[in-house]
């Protein structure tokens, strides 16, 4: 393997979040002065600042929000807040193992809401008196069903014959870019198999994983795939990251690779596509949380920089970055360094790629400069926006912030 795997920017638009993260303090004041059904609303300002003037009523006491295949409906009476988010319909399913699955659903990963069954129709629900709407569980009440109920609906279609209670609105990408794509997909694909080949023959086998990783990440970075084919990916992720043997960890990742590889083209476009979402897939990243994100594909890179294994940095630092973006939102200064670091490394020798990359990635840790910059503009948003300065509260750690 003398050149490094190519990689072409994301057609997904910008990689920043919507999330008011300037709020969140004044919202955990309202919550102590007593103020809940502000909080509550507030809390949903924060998730996405333009939703009540598009999706509540003139009271702000009824709030019907898209979030990918589902609406969510929240309503705030005087007493109690509740949240309900049509799922499926199952009149036509094979019931048993799909009710087998709900009941799994709500153990893990489901904390606080629920999946109920009225008639033939599955909902996610919860409800509680709105003294108990502490904004962290509120946030996280919201995000726990927005995300599981987008990502069970497609494998419970596709597996056990449900169908959707209300279709979502997409967005299609236009021709010319659903041919790219494919394109791009189908390289991506051949490359890992060529690497994969080369490094298996030379007995390299320690760098198999991060060949089939990268190709996985690269993929879901590029296209923002939806549908059924966003839940594959993440599975086969999921597994590559397992503790099962490590050659049947490789032979799932490369069977899954395969089985894009051979998809009808006209299937794998169904899954391309825009799609409104009200609550962030991902966590909004500071310079802080993407440095400490990095931090140890950056000091392992260091060491294999230094024993000149070119191939080994190449690989820890594509598989670092990526596996960040696969869980973060950055900044546009942040992912423009990130993105164009890739983008000139991509098809180049590896040695000159891997010191490249290195440099660009070094400045991303240690650089004050470009903190100092992240500060300048931080300063001129809030005062473009007329904020007070807020202090750095617990949330904002958790998250990154």
């Amino acid at each position: 393997m003398n050149t490094s795997l190519s990689f072409h920017p994301t057609i997904a638009g910008y990689l920043n979040s919507q999330l008011n993260i300037d709020i969140w303090d004044s919202i955990q004041e309202l919550y102590d002065t007593g103020d809940y059904a502000k909080t509550v609303r507030e809390c949903i300002r924060y998730i996405h600042p333009g939703i009540e003037e598009k999706y509540a009523n003139a009271e702000r006491t009824h709030y019907k929000i898209p979030h990918g295949s589902i609406i969510v409906e929240i309503r705030i009476s005087d007493t109690e807040f509740e949240i309900t988010a049509p799922f499926l319909n199952i009149g036509n399913a094979k019931r048993i193992p799909l009710l087998r699955q709900v009941a799994q659903i709500n153990v893990t990963p489901l904390t606080l809401s629920r999946i109920e069954l009225k008639d033939d129709q599955l909902y996610f629900h919860y409800q509680c008196p709105l003294d108990l709407c502490e904004p962290y569980k509120i946030y996280n009440i919201i995000r726990e069903i927005c995300i599981n109920a987008d990502n069970y609906d497609d494998e419970f279609i596709s597996k056990f014959g449900a169908s959707r209670i209300q279709e979502p609105h997409i967005e299609p990408y236009p021709t010319d870019v659903q041919e790219t794509v494919w394109n791009t997909v189908q390289l991506y694909i051949r490359e890992a198999f060529e690497a994969y080949d080369i490094l298996e023959s030379k007995r390299k086998t320690t760098y198999l994983w991060d060949i089939l990783a990268i190709t996985l990440l690269k993929i879901d970075y590029y296209c923002a795939p939806q549908g059924n084919l966003r839940s594959e990916i993440e599975k086969t992720f999921n597994v590559l990251n397992g503790k099962d043997d490590y050659y049947q960890r490789l032979s799932a990742a490369r069977e899954f690779l395969k089985k894009l590889q051979s998809m009808d083209k006209q299937q794998f476009i169904s899954n391309l596509y825009k799609i409104e979402v009200f609550v962030p897939y991902k966590f909004k990243a500071s310079l802080e949380s993407l440095r400490n994100g990095l931090q140890y594909a950056y000091d392992t890179s260091t060491k294999e920089i230094k024993g000149q294994d070119y191939l080994g940095a190449l690989l820890t630092m594509q598989y670092g970055i990526l596996n960040f973006l696969y869980s973060n939102n950055l900044e546009d200064i942040h992912a423009d360094i990130i993105t164009k670091a890739m983008e000139k490394t991509s098809s180049q020798p590896v040695a000159g790629a891997a010191r490249h990359m290195y440099e660009r990635l070094e400045y991303l840790i240690k650089s004050d400069k470009l903190q100092k910059k992240e500060q300048a503009e931080i300063a001129a948003q809030e005062k473009n926006a007329e904020l007070p300065k807020k202090k750095k509260g617990f949330f904002r750690r958790i998250f990154g912030f």
